[in-house]
């Protein structure tokens, strides 16, 4: 049970990193948001069976309207819309070692606004990731860190990061805790994907692809990278817990870098750099303790 555990989130980690090249590839046919809201709608359908097989996903909806409509607009359509306009405007590489960096945000919003104090540890460990993404964004080029190639894709990812951190901290007050998770996703899903649709009508007119691999690309999001990865990570967090999957979540940078180095397109030894010590900095503040509860009883961290 537990190797099938971490073979799952293995598949789903796996899946989240193609994701990025995925989308990359959609968008040469398909604009941000159109892209983001196919993926999401067409994974939020198929997910539409599972949800009634294992409850009445209308009741749920009717029971807490708000906080799906709230968690849908901010964890999906914000989320993915600086996601998808981060992919298109800089590397897959940054963009995937900065929302690593969510996990920081999400300790530092818990500070903030929950009143979770933060622990030396935790402190060290976030300074080591935040110097080793600033390393790997702003080293994305032949002249290394005095190119400064800092735009507005890296800003745009950020923006994305901050989004799924406060999606984070609000689902573990407002996501219905008697409801199976498989109706949870379903529903906040088909909510970002509506959300997401007025401006990709706004994109303009979509018209017929100028190859197969586009088409291939955004049928690998929906597939692969939304609805079999999540079904894959939420089986797995039910078989071993959230600790190992969120660890594994982490090195979605090191996949990345190794896709596109498959690809013809290795990366700079500063992105290298960077991406480790974001990954070595996220990691020790969650096994020795980003945040430390303010009061007795404190809600632990929420999964991402």
């Amino acid at each position: 049970m537990v190797w099938r555990g971490r073979v799952l989130a293995f598949v789903a980690v796996f899946f989240f990193a193609a994701a990025y090249f995925w989308a990359k590839s959609a968008m040469t046919w398909l604009p941000p948001f159109v892209a983001s809201a196919a993926r999401f709608g067409g994974a939020g359908l198929l997910l539409v069976p599972f949800a009634v097989w294992t409850a009445r996903p209308w009741a749920a909806f009717r029971g807490s309207w708000r906080a799906y409509l709230a968690l849908g607009f901010v964890g999906i359509t914000c989320f993915q819309g600086f996601l998808f306009l981060a992919i298109k405007h800089t590397s897959v590489i940054n963009v995937s070692v900065i929302m690593t960096l969510t996990p920081v945000l999400t300790a530092l919003g818990a500070a903030a606004f929950l009143r979770e104090s933060l622990t030396r540890r935790g402190i060290g460990g976030m300074t080591i990731s935040v110097l080793g993404a600033m390393l790997a964004v702003l080293g994305d080029s032949p002249d290394g860190i005095g190119g400064l190639s800092l735009d507005a894709g890296e800003l745009l990812a950020l923006g994305g990061a901050m989004s799924f951190a406060f999606y984070t901290l609000a689902a573990r007050s407002m996501m219905p805790k008697d409801i199976p998770s498989t109706v949870n996703t379903a529903i906040v899903l088909i909510i970002g994907a509506v959300f997401l649709l007025p401006p990709a009508v706004l994109s303009g007119p979509v018209g017929a692809p100028a190859s197969a691999g586009p088409v291939f690309g955004l049928a690998a999001l929906v597939l692969c990278s939304t609805f079999i990865a999540y079904l894959a990570w939420n089986r797995a967090i039910e078989s071993i817990g959230v600790t190992e999957p969120n660890l594994l979540f982490n090195f979605i940078p090191i996949i990345v870098i190794a896709l596109s180095a498959l690809q013809g397109d290795p990366p700079w030894p500063e992105q290298i750099i960077g991406a480790l010590m974001v990954i070595g900095g996220v990691t020790w503040s969650m096994l020795f303790g980003g945040t430390a509860p303010a009061r007795a009883g404190a809600e632990a961290p929420a999964a991402r």
